[in-house]
């Protein structure tokens, strides 16, 4: 409560502070002893906003601790929509709070079909997978979501498994991970590289395949982890030979370069300039979308013709899928758009002047990018690639 009222008081107050001195620059020297009065009182009206969130954040925090010793209960963010709200928080300003060590942090893991963390030993293993498999398959979700984004929606019609369900029929043991989306894509690839050694060396069975999925950011953070594995030799990283990505943007996203550059054009006026000050405390995840940056080794070369190109990892083939709003993926409107969030030619990685290289493309019409995670077609499409495809 404190970073989000600290964050809402800061450009408000910026905006008032402007506004009003520039109506008492057209008076002049006439009027500073009012000036130096007012502008006192308001930051002592923002300072009292700042305190009582403060406050309130401290006696919710010192409440909750009492309530768990008198009677422990299920912490907000253990809910399916509290989980879902910390989600956000975390997208939003998921760096800030790791760096203020807030409860609110989500610290990678993952999790059960519940949403209860899975530790990486022999133990808890054994009870959370009945029948652990050697072929292991990676679900990480995109921004601002958590695992449950892989969970099929309740249908009248016939039943769907959701992607985890699917891969779970077809031989794979799914891993769900859960993992804070305001933190930078290189700093959490090297968090899930030492995560995944974990699971790997404790796995009851020997492991002959680790494949990864990733959702929009999480396809990017998907790639970062396979560099780092491979940069400091991670065992995991010697058993992975397929990463699939649906709707990432390997090449930026719009939404996020607009930010940027409403950022730029908010610095012009005194008034204007808290706005673009406060977009510019958005996190180091959302910052890094805007060119789909994966940090560390992510260097392309130019080909040729003069593009920049991105190899596909040693040893491991990518597929990419990207959904487009027409039922004709190849409908102008459709390539304009994309799903709303990401473009044909980011979600694909063949842009004009970069590319990430991938061994199959797919664009499916008539989707949107939230629902890309959940969508049959899309599940099958990434079931043939991991099942059929040798």
């Amino acid at each position: 409560m404190t970073l989000t009222v600290k964050r809402f008081a800061e450009p408000v107050e910026g905006m008032h502070r402007a506004i009003v001195g520039r109506w008492f620059d057209l008076v002049g020297p006439p009027i500073d002893p009012a000036r130096d009065v007012y502008l006192k009182s308001v930051g002592a009206v923002y300072s009292s906003v700042r305190m009582t969130g403060w406050a309130l954040g401290r006696i919710l925090a010192v409440g909750g601790s009492v309530i768990q010793r008198v009677r422990p209960v299920p912490r907000l963010w253990d809910s399916r929509v509290g989980s879902g709200v910390q989600a956000v928080a975390n997208a939003v300003w998921g760096d800030q709070l790791v760096l203020e060590a807030s409860p609110l942090a989500i610290d990678m893991s993952m999790k059960d079909d519940g949403g209860a963390q899975i530790y990486p030993t022999r133990d808890a293993l054994a009870l959370a997978f009945e029948v652990p498999t050697s072929r292991v398959v990676v679900l990480i979700h995109g921004l601002g979501e958590t695992e449950r984004c892989w969970t099929a929606e309740p249908t009248s019609e016939a039943p769907f498994p959701g992607l985890a369900g699917l891969l779970s029929s077809a031989g794979f043991t799914p891993l769900l991970m859960r993992y804070n989306t305001g933190r930078s894509i290189a700093e959490n690839g090297i968090d899930m590289s030492d995560l995944l050694e974990d699971f790997f060396r404790t796995w009851p069975v020997t492991v002959d395949e680790i494949a990864l999925v990733g959702n929009s950011m999480g396809g990017l953070v998907a790639r970062s982890a396979v560099q780092n594995g491979q940069s400091v030799q991670r065992e995991w990283s010697n058993v992975v030979h397929r990463l699939v990505t649906l709707g990432s943007p390997h090449l930026g996203a719009p939404l996020a370069k607009g930010a940027h550059l409403a950022s730029l054009g908010l610095r012009v006026s005194p008034e204007t300039r808290p706005l673009s000050q406060f977009l510019e405390r958005r996190s180091a995840g959302l910052k890094d979308l805007r060119s789909g940056s994966i940090g560390g080794d992510d260097l392309p070369t130019r080909d040729e013709g003069g593009t920049l190109v991105v190899p596909e990892p040693e040893g491991i083939t990518q597929h990419f899928i990207a959904g487009v709003l027409t039922g004709d993926p190849g409908h102008p409107v459709g390539t304009l758009l994309g799903d709303l969030i990401v473009r044909v030619p980011s979600g694909t990685g063949r842009g004009r002047w970069r590319r990430v290289d991938a061994t199959h493309v797919a664009v499916i019409g008539g989707r949107r990018h939230f629902e890309l995670a959940r969508d049959p077609a899309v599940a099958e499409q990434v079931r043939q690639w991991l099942v059929e495809q040798p």
